[in-house]
């Protein structure tokens, strides 16, 4: 014979100051490259996470080996198709990070022509779901390489530098800010426009000491490159978007005193 239960199990009522759980999304900042964007989480991502502490999300995107093309196919996966909402963030800000794979030499795998890389370029920068959320886009262009470093030449200074200027012209088309990442750290081992020597990073060029501090394989980066990303990201962002800067941008959660009602 079954006992009838004694006890009610129905879930207590809650008290009417208790609101509706609604979704709290945190606005994005993607960061969407290769390798060098993979491998940027400690050295760029966490700076950036620091600087818009409660206010932004940063995301890394990075896909190791990938190119402009790869990277377009990834982001239709990854990019939301809806605007924004209780339950879809919104994307504030996505930084464009590709060409060093792109730039390999003609026979590797890697190596996409550079009108395909502009094209490609062009495809992820103007893509239709931007608009939904108002992201706006970074671009960067590939840094310097250090033929020094490697043991094969899959990628040389001189195609290297092909590549800049094509991402260069995209953004000017585009009319898309752009951080001109190969000048800069290029000036910073000596190089002055118009020179007639040898290209640095080149092994017609003696081997350069700053490239090896900013190289840590010829490509890749070490902490003192990602340093320079995050200063010029920040640099970048206070002069071209000041209402995206964290002092403009509110906390997603209220500060603690407004959360028990003492004040503002």
């Amino acid at each position: 014979m079954s006992l009838s239960p004694t006890h009610s199990h129905s879930q207590p009522i809650l008290p009417d100051t208790v609101p509706t759980p609604t979704p709290a999304q945190y606005p994005q900042f993607i960061l969407f490259g290769d390798s060098i964007t993979q491998a940027s989480s400690k050295t760029l991502a966490a700076p950036l996470a620091e600087w818009y502490t409660r206010r932004l999300d940063i995301l890394n995107r990075g896909f190791s080996g990938y190119t402009a093309p790869m990277g377009y196919d990834n982001l239709l996966q990854f990019f939301p198709s809806t605007p924004p909402s209780p339950t879809t963030p919104a994307i504030k800000l996505m930084t464009v990070f590709f060409g060093a794979n792109d730039a390999c030499v003609q026979g590797s795998p890697q190596h996409v022509p550079l009108e395909r890389y502009k094209e490609y370029l062009t495809k992820i920068a103007t893509l239709d779901r931007l608009n939904l959320h108002g992201t706006k886009i970074i671009m960067i262009t590939p840094a310097p390489v250090d033929e020094w470093q490697f043991s094969r030449l899959e990628r040389t200074a001189t195609t290297t530098r092909q590549y800049v200027t094509a991402c260069r012209e995209v953004a000017q088309t585009l009319n898309l800010p752009v951080i001109d990442l190969w000048t800069i750290f290029m000036s910073k081992a000596g190089w002055t426009p118009n020179s007639n020597h040898p290209l640095i990073g080149s092994r017609d060029a003696p081997r350069s000491k700053v490239l090896g501090e900013l190289l840590s394989d010829g490509l890749h980066f070490t902490a003192a490159a990602y340093r320079i990303v995050f200063d010029e990201l920040v640099k970048l962002i206070r002069e071209k978007m000041p209402e995206l800067t964290p002092d403009n941008m509110p906390f997603v959660f209220p500060d603690w005193k407004k959360k028990l009602g003492l004040g503002q």
